[in-house]
């Protein structure tokens, strides 16, 4: 506004008696008021105050200079309830007069086409946030405050428009829009403080309670303001600006909201349990609208800020807490009232876990505290199990609910305008997700859980490996503790039987969901988590009251090497070490952290979770305790703990598999020409974007965040390729082939093995380590598989003997893929060569490919002599 039209309006106002105006015609609804507006002459409104004078106004200067008196009573009065009592008055005046001019063309004229009034309009309500945002916690106005915020925020949909996509638009190209945005999370977590300390004070503090119809009241305030911010956040461009938005996100001030929404108490009167349900449904919405932005990583920018990422696990831990609940079925016997919805609660939470347990940043805590949720999911009964997780009928559904907020109805009831009885109860738009369509999505997003945390990438994550498969073992053994002393080994064989029937009853109805629900890598993975964990959870049963102590051996950096599993049993003297434990920290108080360190509490520290921190690991081998006529299959050389590591190890192809699918290859070998020229083209984010869009044309569509990760991982990977030759040159013999085999040759680009045809150039003719010249196999030869003394293990006929199979240079590691037909040992024996296409035993290999198909020596295969 121009200054002289500004002094021009402030001149005008002194003559006009706004304040009357507001005072009387606020309890006018939009009925009786148009009924006056037809009655009167030049539409100037009539009516006897309070004190039976008889007072006018003419309507369009009433809505011309309606907002600026608001604006001027917000910078000259204290906040005291006689002045937010006015402002709410003038917001529901407003409200009446934007409902009227659609049917009044100076109302439209005025409001919705005066760019003055239109400015004025977005001042009032900007401003009205901000000071909104500053009430102390302890305010006894917060009736007022909740109204206040509810009738201001819906105020843009009268004036503006009410279609989210539209409002979207005009609030962003508004150039003062960030810090209302800002305003507005903080103000709507100030609502959830006052219902956190009424929620408290109204089941525990008689001499504070509140009336019930109160309290419902402002959980109705607080859910529209959030309902508002949740309908914004849906619009792309919108959450985008969120998340460029540094307070918002870098410093927290959504993760703030989430976390105290979460916190919030479920009671047993239905109304405030299904009040909280959608509070907690409508933030998770939120949160996870933001993880979809592509441009830039949500969980990244909270990632970078230590203080955020401490409150954001805290924040987790809630959500985990909760699923746990869920589960469990208890605490929620009053979700079978359907008389208000719910909101889609259960799935929003069991999806934003399954984005954290796919994220680098936030896996490891997830597996941490989550795990043992998933043991007691796989310990259920089996009819239990499968009734919950492999029907289309397995639990009632929910409702995703939009509440129909009406601020002339709200505000009305705040301030004395309508009665309780006069108030209508709250209206739902309620969305029901089809009953088979909710079960089919929860059985979904447990296998993708599970699929995550099963998959691992060394270029990231070097430290997780196998942390997962570790921690179920550790929560099983927890959950075989608790068995009374002396009991059976019956009983430990029947959980186990139980896991197992649940684990393949799962695997069973995944593969049916494929492609509608799962695809294929998310099934795939899932079955190599149960492949690995079988024959590990049937040795529990021959652990009678044994503790078993792992420690898992420290990466060596100065040599590049990736970190091993040891196996080290009870009466072994392990070194004392300082663990990072932040991971397991539930953080209740945040000021109570020490957030300069990365040192976490010491160990005498009670631990609110109870979840152990230590990482366990576990012989990957599956022969049973008793077996001693099982051969001893040849290692290379190594110990038996390394050869409890390959199992692990051998794993990393088929993640990378998983994680690489985002490019075909055309893509891929697009990437590899221009790194030719650009080798370092992941330092130069103009380069990456200009890529980004130039491959994308050429198959799935690529981000340039994408693309810089598969840059990244790419280089990591040479890099590691190129130490551990370097350390194969110096140990020398058959360690270095082993080694070869497990970080590959060097000289391929990253995912283009997949590629390679086994037939190409890459066979070499094979020499024996001592230099003599090695069998040359064939396909279809029947051979004899001999161990490392040249003892007969088993029969079977050679499949491969050149060229590449699953990532193996067959020539190179002078192996051959042999298809098993006759064994003399136990199928759970270890293989001396485990990798993702064979799993670790003859019977995971069986599992995987339908045949006994194993890599095997060439030079310990011998060909069968025909009688």
């Amino acid at each position: 506004m121009q200054p002289e039209r500004n002094d021009e309006a402030c001149r005008i106002l002194k003559l006009i008696d706004l304040v009357s105006a507001v005072k009387e015609l606020h309890r006018l609804g939009s009925q009786e008021l148009n009924k006056l507006l037809r009655d009167a002459d030049d539409d100037a409104i009539q009516w006897t105050s309070s004190d039976g004078s008889s007072k006018q106004i003419d309507i369009e200067t009433l809505a011309r200079y309606l907002p600026l008196n608001l604006i001027s009573k917000l910078l000259e009065s204290e906040g005291d309830e006689e002045l937010f009592r006015y402002l709410l008055s003038g917001i529901k005046l407003l409200h009446t007069l934007c409902d009227l001019a659609p049917r009044n063309s100076k109302l439209d004229q005025v409001l919705l086409e005066d760019m003055t009034v239109s400015e004025q309009m977005f001042d009032l309500i900007f401003f009205m946030i901000m000071v909104l945002c500053k009430f102390r916690q302890d305010s006894q106005l917060f009736l007022l405050h909740s109204a206040l915020l509810a009738c201001s925020l819906y105020l843009l949909t009268a004036f503006v428009s009410s279609q989210w996509h539209e409002l979207s638009q005009v609030l962003l190209a508004h150039p003062m829009v960030d810090r209302p945005m800002f305003g507005a999370f903080v103000a709507v977590h100030r609502n959830i403080q006052f219902v956190q300390l009424r929620l408290s004070a109204q089941y525990t503090d008689i001499s504070k309670q509140s009336n019930l119809a109160e309290v419902n009241r402002l959980c109705q305030h607080c859910e529209a303001s959030l309902q508002f911010l949740q309908s914004l956040s849906q619009q792309k461009l919108f959450r985008e600006r969120l998340i460029r938005n540094k307070d918002l996100c870098e410093e927290g001030g959504i993760l703030m909201l989430a976390h105290d929404i979460m916190k919030l108490p479920f009671f047993e009167e239905p109304y405030l349990m299904a009040v909280v349900s959608r509070l907690k449904s409508k933030v998770l919405s939120i949160l996870l609208h933001l993880c979809e932005v592509e441009s830039v990583s949500f969980l990244d920018v909270v990632a970078s800020n230590p203080r955020v990422l401490n409150l954001a696990k805290s924040t987790i831990f809630q959500v985990l807490e909760l699923l746990k609940t869920m589960f469990h079925g208890d605490g929620f016997a009053a979700f079978s009232d359907k008389t208000y919805p719910r909101g889609l609660l259960q799935l929003n939470a069991m999806q934003l876990t399954e984005i954290l347990s796919d994220d680098s940043n936030f896996r490891s805590y997830i597996t941490l505290n989550f795990t043992e949720v998933l043991t007691t999911i796989f310990l259920q009964p089996n009819a239990e199990f499968s009734s919950n997780w492999c029907s289309s009928e397995s639990w009632p559904s929910e409702d995703d609910a939009t509440l129909d907020f009406d601020p002339l109805t709200a505000a009305g009831w705040v301030l004395g305008v309508s009665t309780s009885s006069d108030v209508p109860e709250s209206t739902f738009n309620a969305c029901r997700v089809p009953r088979t369509s909710y079960a089919f999505q929860r059985t979904s997003l447990l296998v993708k859980i599970v699929a995550n945390l099963t998959c691992f990438v060394p270029d990231i994550c070097k430290e997780e490996m196998g942390l997962f498969l570790n921690t179920f073992l550790q929560c099983l053994r927890k959950e075989f503790s608790t068995l009374p002393l002396g009991v059976s080994n019956d009983i430990r064989a029947e959980r186990v039987d139980i896991i197992t029937q649940n684990l393949h009853a799962l695997l069973g109805h995944a593969e049916s969901l494929i492609p509608a629900f799962l695809n294929q890598d998310d099934v795939q993975l899932f079955r190599l988590f149960t492949v690995q964990l079988e024959p590990l959870i049937s040795q529990e049963i021959n652990i009678n009251n044994q503790e078993i102590n792992i420690d898992q051996a420290t990466e060596n950096n100065n040599e590049g090497q990736e970190s091993q599993d040891a196996l080290v049993i009870e009466g072994n003297q392990n070194e004392d070490k300082n663990e990072d434990k932040t991971d397991n920290i539930p953080l209740e108080d945040m000021n109570t952290l020490n957030l300069n360190t990365n040192e976490g509490p010491s160990n005498e520290t009670p631990m609110q979770d109870q979840r152990t921190s230590i990482v366990e690991a576990v012989p990957a081998t599956g022969v049973h305790e008793g077996e001693g006529d099982a051969l001893n299959i040849e290692t290379h050389g190594l110990d038996s703990n390394s050869t409890i590591t390959q199992q692990v190890q051998s794993d990393e192809k088929q993640v990378k598999k998983r994680k690489r699918n985002i490019m075909n290859y055309v893509q891929i070998s697009m990437m590899e020409q221009a790194l030719q020229n650009e080798p370092e083209m992941q330092r130069k984010a103009a380069l990456v974007q200009s890529w980004a869009e130039k491959i994308s044309l050429h198959g799935s569509e690529i981000s340039s965040s994408q693309l810089k990760n598969w840059l990244n991982n790419r280089k990591a990977k040479l890099a590691r390729v190129a130490a551990a030759k370097d350390v194969s040159a110096t140990s020398g013999g058959d360690n270095a082939s082993f080694t070869d085999k497990q970080g590959g040759s060097g000289t391929e680009p990253e995912s283009a093995d997949e590629f390679l045809d086994p037939g190409s150039s890459a066979a070499q003719t094979g020499q024996s380590k001592s230099g003599g010249s090695s069998v040359k196999h064939k396909p279809g030869q029947l051979v004899v598989l001999t161990d490392i003394q040249g003892e007969e293990i088993g029969k079977g006929c050679v499949h491969q003997a050149h060229g590449v199979w699953s990532g193996t240079n067959l020539d190179e590691s002078k192996l051959c893929v042999v298809d098993v037909t006759y064994l003399k040992v136990d199928k759970w024996t270890n293989l001396p060569h485990p990798c993702d296409a064979t799993g670790a035993s003859f019977g995971h290999a069986e599992q995987i490919n339908g045949v006994k198909r194993v890599l095997w020596d060439s030079a310990k295969l011998v060909l069968q002599r025909l009688a």
